[in-house]
C-alpha cells in the first residue's frame, strides 16, 4: 500500500536536491558570476576603507573634501590668462583659465599634427631616395625619443637661444624692396605658353622646345640685368639696339652656331632640349639688347609680420569691427549655398555619371558672397559725429576731425571702421614690448612644437600603413581605365585607406590631449598646472585630482565620440 501512496512518490529525495545544488555550483558560468560579484564587493570594501581613512584624516586637519573652495580667492597670477583674470579672481576662474589654455593647445595641436603627419606619411612612400630616407629618420628619431626630453630641447635649447626682444628675428625683414615688373610678365607669358602646350605629350618636341626656350630666355635676361647692375662695362648695354655693333654681330653669329650645332650634332633624344636652350638664349639676349623687356620696378615697403625672440612669438592680430556681424551673415549664406551645390552636384553625378567640379563651385560660392558682403558692408556710411574724450571731458566732434587729430581710442577706431575686420601688425615700444598684434609665450610655442612634431611621427606611420593597405592592383586598374592621378587618390586610395587610418588616428588624438599635461615641466599654465597650484593653495588635493581626472575624461570622450562618428562614416555598409 505504501508503494502506491502518491504523496510519497512526488516528494523528492534529499540526495537528488543535493546533487542539483552541487551541479548548479559546478557550472563554470555560475562560478564566474560569483567570482566577479565577490571581486566587486572586495574592491568596493577596500575603496570604502581607504576613502573613510582619508576622509577622517583630512577632517581632523580641517581639509575635508568639498567643492566650496572653488569660490575662494585665488591669490596668484597666471602668465597665460585673459584680461578678466586677476589674482583677486576665484579658484573657479583659475580653473576656467586652465581649461582654456588646454583647449588652445589641444585644438591647434590636433590640426597641425594631422597636416604634418599626412605630409610625412606620404613622403615615406616617395620614390625619391633622399625624401624617403629623411622622412624615415624623422619618424624613427621622434618616435623613439621621450616626449618630455623633446619638450626640454624645444624650450631650454631652441627657444632660449633666440635673441632678446629688441633684436628679435623678424619675418620678413623690415625694409624696402624693388620688385621688377618683368617678373609679372614672366608669369603671364609662362601661363600662356603652358596653356598652349599642356595637352601635348610630355615627350613632344614642340612642348620641350617651348618650355625649355622660355626658361633659357628668362635665365639669360636675368643674368644680363645682373651684369648691368654690377659691372660698369655693362651699364650701357641695356636697350642699346645698335645693330652694327661688333659685340651684337658676334652674339648673333654665336647664337646661329649654337642653333646649328643643336640641330645637326645633338643626339635625337636631346635635340629638343638643345634647340630650346639655344633659341631661348638668343631670344633673351635680343629682348635685353633692344630694351623690349621692361627694367622698371615697383617699390614695396616691408613690415615685419612675425617676431621671434626669447619672449616667444608675435604675429598679426585679426580684430573684428562693428560691421563683422553683417559680413558674417553673407559668409553664412555662402556656406549654405556651397552646401546645397555640393549635395546637388553629388546627386547629379550619381544619377548621370557626369563629373561636376563641385568643390570649385562650392569655394566660389563662399568666396563670392564673402567678397560681395565686404563690398556692401563697406558702402554703409559711418556716423558723422562721434563722442571723444578730451582731457576728461566728453565732446561730440565730426569723425573726420577726430581721425585727423588722432583722438579716437583703439576701440573706437574698430567700432567706426567701414570694413568688417582689420589686421593689426605687431608693433614694439621702446622697451621691446608689443603694443599691437598677438603675442604668445615661449612656453606655449615649445609645448605646441613638442606635441605636434612628436605626434606627427606616429600619424605618419599610420598614414603610410593605410595607403599601403590598398591593393596596388586597384590603383593599376584605375589608371588603366583612364582615371587621373587626383581621381585615383580621391576615389580609390583615400576611401579605402581611411578605413585603416581613422581608428589608430583617434588613439593618437587621445594621446596628444593627455600628453598636454606635460606642460607642467615647462611651466605652461594648462589645466594640470593650474589645478596643481590651486591644490597647493587650498589643500584640497583629493577634490582637485578628481576635477582633473573628470575634465580629462570628458575631453577624451568628446574626441572619441567625434572619431567614432567619422569612423562610421567611412566604414563599409553591409547587410
Amino acid at each position: 500500500m505504501s508503494a502506491n501512496n502518491p504523496s510519497h512518490n512526488n516528494t523528492p529525495s534529499s540526495p537528488s536536491i543535493l546533487s542539483s545544488v552541487l551541479s548548479f555550483f559546478r557550472d563554470v558560468r555560475v562560478i564566474q558570476i560569483i567570482g566577479q560579484i565577490l571581486f566587486v564587493i572586495l574592491v568596493v570594501w577596500v575603496l570604502s576603507q581607504l576613502a573613510g581613512t582619508a576622509s577622517s584624516e583630512l577632517r581632523s586637519k580641517g581639509l575635508s573634501p568639498n567643492f566650496n573652495f572653488l569660490q575662494d580667492r585665488a591669490g596668484f597670477d597666471i602668465s597665460e590668462s585673459p584680461d578678466w583674470y586677476t589674482p583677486n579672481s576665484l579658484f573657479v576662474d583659475a580653473l576656467k583659465v586652465g581649461i582654456i589654455n588646454t583647449l588652445r593647445i589641444v585644438s591647434v595641436g590636433l590640426v597641425l599634427s594631422t597636416v604634418l603627419g599626412i605630409l610625412v606619411g606620404v613622403f615615406l612612400l616617395s620614390t625619391n631616395w633622399l625624401v624617403k630616407n629623411i622622412s624615415r629618420v624623422y619618424v624613427e628619431i621622434l618616435r623613439n625619443t621621450p616626449l618630455l626630453v623633446q619638450l626640454f630641447i624645444w624650450y631650454y635649447i631652441v627657444l632660449f637661444s633666440l635673441p632678446q626682444p629688441r633684436e628679435a628675428i623678424t619675418v620678413p625683414a623690415e625694409g624696402v624692396i624693388f620688385l621688377p615688373l618683368r617678373f609679372g610678365l614672366y608669369i603671364l607669358l609662362y601661363l600662356f605658353l603652358w596653356r598652349s602646350v599642356r595637352k601635348l605629350p610630355t615627350d613632344s618636341p614642340r612642348r620641350i622646345i617651348t618650355l625649355v626656350g622660355f626658361f633659357a630666355a628668362a635665365f639669360v635676361t636675368e643674368v644680363a640685368f645682373y651684369l648691368t647692375n654690377t659691372q660698369a662695362s655693362w651699364s650701357t648695354a641695356y636697350g642699346s639696339g645698335a645693330i652694327t655693333a661688333i659685340g651684337f654681330l658676334i652674339y648673333l653669329a654665336v647664337s646661329a652656331l649654337l642653333l646649328a650645332g643643336a640641330y645637326y650634332f645633338a643626339p635625337p633624344r636631346l635635340r629638343p632640349f638643345a634647340l630650346g636652350a639655344a633659341a631661348g638664349q638668343a631670344i633673351g639676349g635680343l629682348l635685353f639688347y633692344f630694351g623690349i623687356m621692361p627694367n622698371s620696378a615697383l617699390r614695396i615697403e616691408l613690415y615685419p609680420a612675425l617676431y621671434l625672440s626669447i619672449r616667444g612669438m608675435a604675429y598679426p592680430e585679426i580684430a573684428p569691427t562693428g560691421r563683422i556681424t553683417e559680413w558674417l551673415a553673407f559668409v553664412t549664406l555662402g556656406a549654405i549655398l556651397a552646401g546645397i551645390i555640393w549635395v546637388y552636384s553629388g546627386r547629379v553625378t550619381e544619377a548621370t555619371g557626369k563629373a561636376i567640379p563641385r568643390f570649385r563651385y562650392a569655394v566660389l560660392a563662399v568666396v563670392g558672397l564673402a567678397a560681395l558682403g565686404w563690398f556692401f558692408v563697406s558702402l554703409e556710411p559711418p556716423p558723422g559725429i562721434v563722442p571723444v574724450d578730451q582731457e576728461g571731458t566728453v565732446t561730440l566732434i565730426p569723425l573726420d576731425e577726430a581721425v585727423e587729430n588722432d583722438l579716437l581710442t583703439p576701440e573706437q577706431k574698430l567700432e567706426y571702421s567701414n570694413v568688417p575686420f582689420v589686421i593689426l601688425m605687431p608693433e614694439q615700444n621702446r622697451l621691446g614690448r608689443f603694443v599691437a598684434g598677438t603675442e604668445i609665450s615661449p612656453e606655449y610655442v615649445a609645448l605646441l612644437l613638442g606635441l605636434v612634431i612628436y605626434t606627427s611621427a606616429f600619424i605618419a606611420e599610420i598614414v603610410r600603413a593605410g595607403i599601403q593597405a590598398v591593393s596596388f592592383g586597384q590603383v593599376e586598374a584605375a589608371r588603366a581605365v583612364g582615371l587621373k592621378q587626383s581621381q585615383v587618390l580621391t576615389m580609390i586610395i583615400l576611401p579605402q585607406a581611411l578605413r585603416v587610418i581613422i581608428p589608430p588616428l583617434g588613439n593618437q588624438y587621445l594621446n596628444l590631449a593627455k600628453n598636454s599635461s606635460l606642460a607642467i615641466a615647462i611651466a605652461y599654465a594648462d589645466l594640470f598646472t593650474t589645478m596643481t597650484t590651486v591644490m597647493n593653495q587650498s589643500g584640497q588635493s583629493i577634490t582637485g585630482i578628481l576635477i582633473i581626472m573628470l575634465l580629462y575624461l570628458v575631453m577624451s570622450l568628446v574626441i572619441s565620440f567625434v572619431m567614432n562618428i567619422v569612423n562610421g562614416r567611412f566604414q563599409l555598409v553591409t547587410r
